[in-house]
């Protein structure tokens, strides 16, 4: 919990600092922007069973997001995601003994609807490469997003080929407790995420993204009481896919006006 608060802060910090730059070199004739885009993507649960911090590439699913993104200034925006996928772990993946007489798997439906901050860390050069004759270097930009979402989730767990045995007498005690266990349908979720977008015109562009889903729960995948990790669930997205920008004449103006002036 400790390190959640710690990033989120910092990420916090980093997207403030951003809007308060960009208010102390704002001029009347910015007019904001609208992008839509869509992309694909794979999700990747991590919890009790996932053997690393990163998940368990075996258990990656494909699925697909839309989004909606309101430009507040050229280095900040508002944008509202909509993300469908899956998510799925299995012991059977892992070669531990312990893990493959447990036997645990789980499996998913995602969907996850979220609102995000995100800011370019290269400043308001990025818009440069909205003028036809910008070097191809200015149309590369880095970006990174930080916001609150809500996540739809229906674990359909089996443990029916557990070696109840092999763990002695205080497995099955604490399956029963699982079993009576109702998995979380709905789950709070904290997304952060770094990304690199390539502008192919100034109304077209092309993304790379990633990001990590915090949550405040133990039980997304609906093993709470028979696992013995302290940590939070959470899973990863993996994002390809393009944009559309809808830019006003008076934002590509004031753009070109401040490259004049830079040469």
């Amino acid at each position: 919990m400790k390190k959640i608060t710690k990033c989120l802060s910092v990420a916090v910090l980093f997207l403030s600092s951003n809007i308060v730059s960009f208010g102390q070199h704002k001029t009347k004739e910015l007019s904001p922007v609208i992008e839509i885009g869509a992309n694909g993507s794979g999700f990747l649960y991590q919890g009790d069973l996932s053997d690393k911090p990163y998940g368990n590439f075996k258990d990656m699913h494909l699925g697909g997001g839309l989004y909606v993104k309101y430009y507040i200034s050229p280095t900040f925006a508002v944008r509202a995601n909509y993300y469908q996928g899956e998510l799925s772990g299995n012991d059977a993946d892992f070669q531990e003994e312990w893990r493959q007489k447990r036997a645990y798997k789980f499996w998913s439906p995602l969907s996850e609807f979220s609102i995000m901050g995100e800011a370019d860390l290269f400043g308001r050069r990025k818009f440069a490469s909205y003028i036809l004759d910008a070097p191809h270097s200015q149309r590369w930009s880095v970006y990174a997003n930080l916001g609150v979402g809500v996540a739809f989730v229906n674990a359909q767990r089996d443990w029916s080929k557990m070696d109840r045995s092999y763990f002695r007498l205080d497995a099955p005690d604490r399956i029963e407790q699982d079993s009576a266990n109702k998995p979380d349908r709905v789950v709070f979720v904290i997304p952060a995420g770094l990304g690199i977008r390539y502008d192919l015109s100034k109304h077209v562009s092309v993304f790379a993204e990633a990001g990590y889903r915090f949550t405040f729960t133990d039980n997304l995948d609906g093993y709470k009481y028979s696992v013995f990790s302290a940590k939070y669930d959470g899973y990863t997205t993996y994002s390809l896919g393009f944009c559309l920008r809808f830019h006003s004449k008076k934002m590509y103006d004031q753009v070109w006006e401040e490259m004049q002036l830079r040469r």
